[in-house]
């Protein structure tokens, strides 16, 4: 079965390396060199060990220790309800915070935010979070690669 899937993957990379194969370098930089060659190569490394039952045999020669442990996690259904309505309330508040602000301010607040709430780190640390956040979406993005990100509702 998991092989079927791994020629699955093998052949959307082959397809994918051989349409972008003659674009222009710049095009296929992404594409092609940074994801489908290595995921071809993934994708061929999967298929040896799913043909040669890699995994199986190397257990049998106890070449390792299991490091997993098993643990029996059974949360009441209050704990699991809040955990949950908690995940999309930072997710639907994230999504309508890039849409009012924009992603240049939504993404860092946003850190800002869950790293002081959820994470319960100290204001320094928050602060250094959502700086560093900024400074990869801005710096990266807009400065470096020239990107422009479109703005939030509130500054159209």
């Amino acid at each position: 079965m998991t092989a079927n899937l791994t020629l699955f993957f093998i052949v959307v990379f082959l397809a994918a390396t051989r349409m972008g194969w003659e674009w222009p370098y710049i095009a296929k930089l992404m594409p092609v060199y940074v994801a489908a060659i290595p995921g071809l190569l993934l994708a061929s490394v999967q298929l040896y060990r799913d043909m040669t039952d890699w995994d199986r045999r190397r257990r049998e020669k106890g070449a390792g220790i299991e490091m997993d442990e098993v643990f029996a996690t059974g949360l009441d259904k209050g704990t699991e309800r809040r955990r949950t309505i908690g995940f999309f309330a930072w997710f639907i508040g994230g999504a309508l915070a890039i849409w009012l602000l924009g992603i240049v301010i939504a993404l860092p607040l946003l850190a800002f935010l869950y790293a002081l709430a959820e994470g319960r780190e100290r204001w320094t640390v928050s602060l250094l979070m959502a700086g560093g956040t900024f400074l990869l979406i801005w710096g990266l993005f807009e400065y470096l690669l020239e990107m422009k990100w479109p703005p939030g509702a509130f500054f159209r």
